[in-house]
């Protein structure tokens, strides 16, 4: 199972990035605003970085750290 979470976090990652191109392609053949354009590329930018972030945070997790609580009370014994 994780190897599919793992492939489809990167098929997101993959379709992020490539809205990137896209974008400014499309920018360019209408003659949209560049000021459209670069919001539109700082908002994917933004995006993109924090999805990388958290793959790569996450890319080694089992699911069997220490901070993950089993009991809704809070109380881990120490």
């Amino acid at each position: 199972m994780k190897r599919s979470t793992n492939r489809i976090r990167r098929f997101l990652l993959f379709l992020v990035g490539g809205a990137m191109p896209v974008i400014l392609t499309i920018g360019m053949v209408l003659h949209l605003s560049s000021i459209l354009l670069t919001a539109a590329m700082v908002v994917l930018g933004l995006i993109l970085a924090a999805m990388w972030l958290w793959y790569r945070a996450n890319q080694h997790a089992t699911g069997d750290e220490w901070w993950q609580d089993d009991q809704a009370s809070g109380w881990r014994g120490y």
